[in-house]
């Protein structure tokens, strides 16, 4: 047996030589137990784990050196540490003081499992000045191997005991596992409910959208009498998850036995079982989210391995830690996977999707279309959903739906045409308060990735119209939507001044748009100064008498107007002065937060109209409120003066956008949208590819 010898003053010299102790733990971190003098102690320890051994019953007054000695030597490790306070003048030569004998602590533990019980054994033995034992004890040591394995590296891959696993770090550099909340519909059973509304798995395909556990179990065949080995979770956090066994049917925790979560204990024993010829056991888990991060959970979830002795203080934890995916939106920048719009009863908008159909075409983007007996008349397909996606490592992206609070003809469609297999769904609403126009989705957008003040924001950031920052009384959206948003963190939301419109919604002055140079992309800003400066350019060329909207009809009354007549509106002028304030106000504001110049601003010709004292209108179909589907833009068609042959604003957006490697493609709402307060990107919707970032390399 290796011994290790010292002195209770000063080093001690060893018979043979050793490496260097490794350094103990703080004892904070260590398992505390006391020995007796004369007394053989037997003791369960868990490999890795350190035991503080108080010695304060085995060093006597005269005690002057003392010799411990493991076994196995290079598997038991023994360190000492001199916890005494430092001595005053109270210590006599050849002599201690007994309070100070009694502060003394060896720290034990074992490099590896035991295969039969108290296996392993430190002797102790304190010696006075003339070489005589005066004080000895024994520890004897059953040790056990026990870990609660997860992706801690997030490779898609459970390593086995990562040192980091207990802990959660963003950033490219960081640690911590992942979990996707659950929220898709594997095996259609009717309900149009996603997997996680239930406490079961739906099969092959559920346990793909699952995040794997591996309880790891190492030792002698049996535990001692009254030890337990448990897995187990805080009482809030089993409404967070759902934990399912996945052991063969010939165990205690049958295949696929939802062990915790809702209508479930946060706590569940393991029978510790191994097999004999190899002293080895191992537990498969798999563990599905039930709620994105929100107000009041900032998506962490902690699981605890416990090794227990009855019914006292936990003997062993070990403890991994998840972080709830986050539901992430995609803006225009990113390449269009599928685009979205709603057919009619009345086939009142068939020349419009026929027209949007040439756009789909050219940009290679299947197009749904959602029939009438679906969208039961809602034409409004952006305002009803916000496509997102949610991802964790080493699995296919999962596209979610978040669907919004409105809530009418097209209330079914999220969870009757989207939902489904590897396509999730969540919302969120208060049942107590009214929607208003403000909780639509086309008053939700999110910007391309931008670095602001210093900050990057490598997935963007959402962005979301509101009142006056002045008006307690203006119109918001719902503070469970803006709550929901702002705790995913990795797109941290803006709040912008919408509610100076009459609908309310930002996708009706502001857009983005891909294009070369610059950062990749550019902010279209609706302008009526850059309206009435083009028509006062068209006047001194020459064009004062030409017609915008000629054949159109508003309302059952012809549209045509000239420009002329526009520039001399001085009522219609002095109130587009103060929308284009209102505008300006939010341009100042995308400026600061999201870090842009006015160099990555391309002002829009728009003109807006009061509706009655309920805010303003678009007065001609408005070009930002367009679809984007990579470098091709469906613009609603503007009908302007026909100039050499064409339409003037038409010519006038082309000049601005085709240059940026885009085409314009105009189509025709004026009676199927623009008429009723909504345009192209109002009626259409897009499912887009994830970002190339990985969400959790984000520095919040």
């Amino acid at each position: 047996m290796g011994k290790c010898l010292g002195k209770l003053f000063g080093d001690g010299a060893s018979r043979e030589p050793k490496p260097p102790p490794p350094k103990p733990k703080p004892a904070v971190k260590a398992r505390t137990i006391r020995l007796t003098r004369g007394v053989s102690r037997s003791e369960v320890i868990v490999v890795g784990q350190y035991l503080a051994v108080d010695l304060s019953n085995i060093a006597g007054d005269e005690a002057v050196s003392y010799e411990i000695t493991p076994y196995p030597k290079d598997d038991v490790i023994v360190s000492m540490k001199d916890e005494r306070p430092r001595a005053t003048g109270n210590v006599a030569a050849g002599g201690m003081d007994s309070a100070l004998a009694k502060k003394m602590v060896v720290y034990v533990y074992a490099r590896s499992h035991s295969t039969e019980k108290d296996d392993k054994l430190v002797t102790f033995e304190f010696a006075d000045a003339n070489g005589r034992v005066v004080g000895q004890a024994e520890l004897s040591l059953t040790a056990y191997f026990l870990s609660l394995d997860v992706d801690c590296d997030r490779d898609g891959v459970v390593e086995v005991n990562n040192p980091h696993k207990g802990t959660w770090e963003w950033g490219p550099r960081g640690h911590g596992a992942v979990l996707l909340v659950n929220n898709d519909n594997d095996d259609f059973d009717g309900t149009f409910d996603p997997d996680h509304k239930n406490s079961r798995i739906d099969g092959p395909l559920d346990v793909k959208d699952m995040s794997p556990m591996v309880v790891r179990m190492r030792g002698p065949l049996k535990l001692p009498v009254d030890y337990s080995i448990r897995l187990s979770t805080p009482p809030e956090t089993a409404e967070k998850i759902g934990i399912f066994c996945l052991q063969p049917d010939d165990t205690p925790l049958k295949s696929e036995t939802h062990v915790i979560g809702p209508n479930k204990a946060n706590v569940v024993e393991l029978e510790y079982r191994v097999d004999m010829r190899d002293n080895t056991a191992t537990y498969e888990f798999a563990v599905e989210g039930l709620h994105y991060p929100d107000f009041m959970f900032d998506g962490q979830v902690e699981i605890t391995l416990t090794l227990q002795r009855g019914r006292g203080s936990p003997i062993f934890e070990d403890t991994a830690v998840f972080q709830v995916a986050p539901w992430i939106m995609t803006p225009n920048t990113l390449p269009p996977l599928e685009a979205f719009v709603c057919e009619m009863e009345d086939g009142g908008n068939l020349s419009f999707i026929q027209e949007l159909q040439e756009v789909t075409s050219a940009a290679s983007v299947p197009l749904v279309i959602v029939p009438h007996t679906v969208n039961r008349g809602d034409r409004w397909m952006q305002d009803e959903i916000e496509l997102g996606y949610s991802q964790v490592p080493g699995k296919d992206v999962m596209p979610v739906v978040l669907d919004s609070p409105r809530d009418r003809g097209l209330q079914n469609f999220p969870k009757m045409q989207l939902l489904g297999k590897d396509f999730g769904y969540v919302t969120r609403f208060n049942p107590d308060k009214e929607p208003n126009s403000l909780d639509s989705f086309g008053n939700l957008e999110v910007s391309p990735p931008v670095t602001a003040n210093g900050k990057k924001y490598p997935l963007g950031r959402i962005l979301i119209g509101s009142t006056s920052p002045t008006n307690q009384y203006g119109r918001r959206m719902m503070k469970v939507v803006r709550s929901f948003l702002k705790a995913q963190r990795v797109q941290s939301p803006v709040e912008l001044y919408s509610d100076w419109l009459a609908v309310g919604h930002i996708d009706e002055f502001m857009t983005f748009i891909p294009a070369r140079g610059g950062k990749g992309f550019r902010l279209l800003l609706a302008s009526p100064d850059a309206f009435y400066a083009y028509l006062g350019w068209l006047q001194s060329q020459g064009h004062g008498s030409a017609s915008l909207f000629e054949g159109k009809e508003r309302y059952g009354t012809p549209a045509a107007v000239t420009v002329e007549e526009l520039l001399q509106d001085s009522k219609l002028r002095e109130e587009n002065q103060v929308f284009q304030d209102d505008i300006d106000w939010n341009r100042d504001k995308l400026k600061r937060e999201l870090g842009l110049t006015e160099g990555d601003i391309i002002d829009i010709p728009v003109l807006f109209k009061d509706e009655g004292g309920r805010g303003a209108g678009a007065f001609f179909p408005d070009m930002v409120n367009m679809i984007v589907l990579g470098r091709h833009l469906g613009i609603p068609k503007p009908f302007g003066p026909i100039v050499d042959g064409a339409c003037a604003f038409e010519s006038y957006v082309k000049s601005l956008l085709e240059p940026l490697g885009l085409s314009c493609n105009f189509i025709d709402d004026w009676s199927s949208y623009h008429l009723m307060m909504g345009e192209v990107h109002c009626g259409t919707n897009t499912l887009r590819k994830p970002f190339n970032y990985k969400w959790w390399h984000v520095e919040p």
